[in-house]
């Protein structure tokens, strides 16, 4: 009897602990886009070192945030966690005010376009990738047609989607099988674009693309800021980030400068001039 008093006194704990994670959480209105990371800390698998540590960072609708840094540096992860894509171990994520454990993942997803790195697109045709295999979630079959369409022109992939055996019904294996690297990159581009997202995180978005695949990002681009989204793009071609506003620079998992472009660029190149002058002293 006294085990089992235990027990029952252990499990109201846990449920009194777990309420807010089982509770419906309440719905919010359309975010604008405001983003908000304040000491956002990300330990590796096995719990022994930092990948990310004490970052703080904002992104601001109609306005292209460029993240550079060495790789490992850990610009992917801080990536994942602003796409919604993983949860830190420490540190806070807003968007609008709302911390993001306030809204349905499900339905803050609407509002996050996000390209990984490795693309990952998944066994089903061109337009099930594109609308998030939104006909799953019950959406209405023509709202969904018309969204895809609207993405793949966004991302300057239409006439290349047209021109596939079968079009846009043309199937695709795990990891986007049966396309060419460029192919698969861009059909993930106009995923991210799907639904006209206010958030935008693009993971080296240029790594496969060919010159007019570039060019079509950088309208795509140009197009989301227009319309008020804001963006990320982790990149290291120089010709993405020339359009870019800010500049952050994260190195060993810490942010070491941010700010408008030009100012971050004359930083570094300070930083450059005095290693080098430092590098050429007598020992």
């Amino acid at each position: 009897i006294s085990q089992a008093r235990q027990a029952v006194g252990t499990l109201k704990t846990l449920f009194a602990s777990t309420e807010s994670l089982i509770r419906s959480p309440m719905a919010l209105p359309p975010p604008e886009g405001h983003i908000e990371l304040n000491g956002i800390a990300v330990r590796n698998p096995e719990g022994s070192a930092y990948l990310l540590r004490s970052v703080s960072l904002k992104l601001v609708p109609g306005d292209i945030l460029g993240l550079v840094g060495p790789s490992g540096a850990g610009k992917s992860t801080l990536a994942k966690i602003i796409a919604g894509a993983l949860s830190p171990d420490g540190g806070d994520i807003r968007i609008d005010g709302a911390s993001f454990l306030d809204w349905d993942p499900e339905e803050l997803a609407r509002h996050v376009g996000y390209l990984p790195q490795d693309s990952a697109l998944f066994a089903g045709t061109i337009g099930e990738n594109i609308s998030r295999f939104a006909a799953h979630r019950d959406a209405p079959q023509d709202e969904i047609e018309r969204g895809v369409i609207h993405a793949a022109t966004q991302a300057g992939v239409h006439q290349m989607i047209l021109h596939l055996p079968g079009g846009y019904n043309a199937r695709i294996g795990e990891g986007g099988r049966g396309l060419s690297g460029g192919q698969a990159q861009r059909i993930a581009l106009a995923r991210a674009l799907y639904g006209d997202p206010k958030v935008l995180i693009l993971d080296e978005p240029s790594s496969a693309l060919d010159a007019e695949g570039e060019q079509a990002l950088q309208k795509a681009m140009n197009t989301a800021k227009a319309r008020g989204a804001a963006i990320m793009i982790v990149a290291h071609r120089s010709s993405i980030l020339c359009n870019v506003d800010r500049l952050a620079v994260l190195v060993q998992g810490m942010i070491e400068h941010q700010g408008p472009q030009a100012e971050v660029r004359d930083a570094l190149e300070a930083a450059r001039a005095h290693a080098n002058v430092v590098s050429m002293k007598p020992r």
